[in-house]
């Protein structure tokens, strides 16, 4: 079997902080120096699945990852799902994974990037790739996004239903078959109903994870960050503006920037193999990460 042709796949459940267990998939050979994917808020490891396959492909070891209280990873028993727990638990699956790590994160997922590469240093996270997420989000962005979360406490009839109003929300009609796409994101409930595959008190203020007091930690946090770091920025995002990047770089000046053409904010639960070039084309300039 070559990696080039089949690209092998593993369920694998690691221990997060205080013994939590977080679920994962191991995509391709377990070679050169991991790379490991996190989603948005709301998002499964699934989500991530092409892209993956393409890192494996090169025959590099790629690890998506539902992270704490997302898709089939545990939820939080004390609720706290801050900063600082978080990188708890990228430590603890470094640690169980033996060696450093290039994180990738979406959205919330590279915030959660930046905390752990912060936090513990490069002997946890010897890369950092944040794929449109900056600690100085726009907030119109995050309110459009806030709206979809919001909208699904409820549940859905159907997964159609729920695929018809997250398109919605994004000014987009339902592309074929999208409704099927939702199936590993959500979950149903005993009462019939489809309801987002996370635990929805994310979004509760004490976590301190919005553009409040959790960009105001990030920012004292990031300073002294000396890793390689990658923001690729979506072209149609309304996340991630000019400023919000420029005042990034300004505390991490070795980051390199690169856009996606074509790209929303989503484009994870989009079409992330178009990242999959600019994730590959980073790394091969950055032969210290191989």
């Amino acid at each position: 079997m070559t990696v080039s042709n089949v690209v092998e796949r593993e369920q694998h459940w690691f221990a997060g902080d205080g013994g939590r267990r977080l679920a994962a998939t191991l995509h391709g050979s377990d070679t050169g120096t991991p790379v490991v994917m996190l989603g948005g808020m709301g998002q499964t490891r699934h989500s991530w699945d092409r892209a993956a396959r393409r890192i494996a492909a090169t025959g590099r070891r790629a690890i998506t990852l539902d992270f704490r209280g997302h898709g089939e990873s545990d939820r939080a028993p004390d609720g706290d799902y801050s900063y600082p727990r978080q990188a708890a638990d990228i430590a603890a699956i470094v640690a169980q994974i033996g060696r450093p790590i290039i994180l990738v994160g979406a959205s919330l997922g590279g915030k959660l990037g930046l905390a752990a590469a912060s936090l513990d240093g490069p002997d946890v996270i010897c890369g950092l790739v944040l794929v449109d997420s900056v600690p100085r989000s726009n907030p119109q962005g995050i309110s459009n996004v806030a709206r979809t979360f919001k909208a699904g406490r409820e549940g859905y009839d159907t997964l159609d239903e729920a695929a018809a109003e997250l398109a919605r929300n994004r000014g987009r009609e339902p592309e074929p078959g999208a409704a099927e796409k939702l199936r590993r994101n959500m979950r149903q409930t005993p009462d019939g109903r489809w309801r987002w595959h996370w635990d929805q008190s994310y979004t509760d203020p004490r976590h301190k994870l919005g553009l409040g007091e959790g960009t105001a930690w990030l920012d004292r946090t990031i300073p002294g960050l000396t890793i390689p770091v990658l923001l690729a920025r979506c072209e149609l995002s309304d996340v991630v503006s000019d400023e919000g990047a420029a005042a990034l770089q300004a505390i991490v000046p070795q980051m390199e920037v690169e856009t996606i053409l074509g790209a929303r904010h989503m484009l994870v639960g989009d079409d992330n193999e178009i990242f999959a070039d600019v994730l590959l084309e980073w790394l091969a300039r950055h032969p210290e990460l191989a």
